[in-house]
C-alpha cells in the first residue's frame, strides 16, 4: 500500500462527523474508519493509548450516532465488520431486523388535543378512511435500538464516563431546536441561536432519539432533568446536515466528514430515475436537499477565504502597515466566522458510484453491507492519497 503523509495530523486535535443513512452510511462509516486506521490514525476509546494521530472526537447523526458509539465505547471498526459478516468469535451482536423493526412503543403517547383536524372539510368516507393516520406517528420505533445499545455496546450511560468526546445530535419534535447531547455545555453555535447543548442525558437514549428518522420510527421521549417534561425528538440531520460545528466547538482542527448523500447523475446503463418509480424519486429529492446544505455550507466558508484573501492581497500591495493589516484580518475572520487554522476534509461517494444510491437503506444482507465497507475504505484511501482537503 502506498504510504501516506500524515504529518500535518500529528498531535493535532481531529474529529469524525458522521451522517446519518440507517444501514447504508453506517456501513460507508465503517469502511471510512478502517481505512482511517491504517492510514495510521487510532479511534481514541477508554483502553486505547496516546497517540500522535489520535481521533479523539466523534460527532453522529442518526446512524452516525450509533457507529459513534461503537468507537468510544472501543469497539474497533474491523469488530464491527466481523459481527455483521456473521464471523465467529465476534465481539459483539450483529443488529437484526427485530432490534430494528420494532413495534414497542417507549411509552404511551400524551392525551391529544382536538385542535388539529387535516381532515375537517373532507367528505364522510374519506374522513373516516384518513383518521387512523391522525393517530400514526411512525411505522416503528427506536425501542429495539435502544435495547441492543443498552445490552450490546455501553461502557457507560452517561457521557463523562468516555475518555473520547462524543457527541449526539437530534432535533426536537416540538420545537425549531436542533440539541447536542455530551458531556460539555458549550455555548450555541455562531450560526444557529436555537441550537443547544444538552448534558445529563443518557448515553443510550440520546442515540436512540438521534435514530428516530420519521415516518419510519416514531419520535422518541426523553425527560428533560431541567424542566422535568417529556420532549420528544427526531432524527438528528432535520435542522442540519453533517454538524461540523460541534467539532468547531470542541476546539478540532482537523475534522473528517463522512456522508452518502450523493444525488444521481444520470448514466445510460441506468436511465431516467422516472422510471424506478417514487422510492428513487423521493431518495433523489432527499439527497439533493440534503447536498444542497453540505454544498451551502462549504461555500460559506470558500467566499470566507476569498473576502479575507481578497483584503489582504489589497493592504499588501498599498503597503498597509503589518499591524493593521493583522487586525483587519482578525475581524474578518471573527465576523466571518472564519478559522484558517481549521481543516475540512469531506469522504462522500463520486457520482460514478452510482450503483450505491440505488442500495436498499435497511438492508443487512452481508454481501451488500461488504460492498459498502469496501466503497467508503477505497474513497478515504483516495482522499488522503490525492489530499483532497483544503491548503
Amino acid at each position: 500500500m502506498q504510504r501516506v503523509e500524515l504529518n500535518n495530523f500529528k498531535n493535532k486535535k481531529v474529529a469524525l462527523v458522521m451522517s446519518g443513512g440507517v444501514v447504508k452510511a453506517a456501513a460507508w462509516h465503517l469502511g471510512v474508519a478502517l481505512a482511517l486506521e491504517e492510514l495510521g490514525f487510532t479511534l481514541k476509546n477508554n483502553s486505547s493509548e496516546k497517540s500522535d494521530f489520535e481521533i479523539g472526537t466523534y460527532v453522529g447523526s442518526s446512524a452516525g450516532s450509533l457507529v459513534s458509539l461503537y468507537f468510544a465505547a472501543g469497539l474497533r471498526p474491523m469488530d464491527i465488520i466481523e459481527a455483521h459478516l456473521g464471523a465467529e468469535g465476534s465481539r459483539i451482536r450483529a443488529i437484526n431486523y427485530k432490534d430494528m423493526l420494532s413495534l414497542k412503543k417507549p411509552m404511551k403517547n400524551p392525551v391529544r388535543g382536538g385542535f388539529y383536524d387535516p381532515f375537517d372539510e373532507f367528505p364522510a368516507i374519506i374522513k373516516g378512511f384518513l383518521g387512523p393516520f391522525l393517530r400514526f406517528n411512525g411505522l416503528f420505533s427506536t425501542t429495539g435500538l435502544h435495547r441492543y445499545i443498552r445490552d450490546e455496546i455501553l461502557v457507560s450511560d452517561d457521557f463523562n464516563d468516555y475518555l473520547a468526546d462524543l457527541f449526539v445530535v437530534a432535533t426536537q419534535l416540538d420545537h425549531s431546536r436542533k440539541c447536542i447531547f455530551s458531556k460539555y455545555k458549550y455555548p450555541s453555535p455562531h450560526h444557529d441561536s436555537t441550537a443547544s447543548y444538552y448534558t445529563d442525558i443518557p448515553v443510550a437514549d440520546s442515540v436512540a432519539a438521534s435514530m428516530s428518522v420519521p415516518p419510519f420510527y416514531s419520535p422518541y421521549p426523553i425527560k428533560n432533568p431541567v424542566t422535568d417534561q417529556v420532549d420528544y425528538y427526531i432524527d438528528g440531520e432535520i435542522r442540519e446536515t453533517l454538524s461540523t460545528h460541534v467539532a468547531v466547538d470542541n476546539g478540532c482542527e482537523f475534522i473528517i466528514s463522512s456522508w452518502t448523500h450523493t444525488p444521481y447523475h444520470y448514466h445510460d446503463e441506468i436511465g431516467s430515475l422516472v422510471n424506478y418509480g417514487l422510492p428513487a424519486i423521493s431518495t433523489q429529492a432527499i439527497y439533493l436537499m440534503i447536498q444542497k446544505k453540505i454544498v451551502e455550507s462549504r461555500a460559506r466558508k470558500a467566499k470566507a477565504v476569498d473576502i479575507i484573501n481578497t483584503v489582504n492581497d489589497y493592504m499588501v500591495a498599498n503597503k498597509f502597515s503589518n499591524e493593521h493589516r493583522k487586525k483587519l484580518t482578525s475581524i474578518l475572520e471573527r465576523k466571518l466566522n472564519h478559522n484558517p487554522n481549521i481543516h475540512f476534509i469531506d469522504i462522500y461517494p463520486k457520482h460514478e458510484n452510482y450503483r450505491l444510491f440505488f442500495q436498499n437503506s435497511f438492508s443487512l444482507n452481508p454481501d451488500k453491507m461488504s460492498r459498502l465497507v469496501t466503497l467508503g475504505y477505497k474513497r478515504t484511501m483516495e482522499v488522503f492519497r490525492n489530499h483532497e482537503w483544503e491548503s
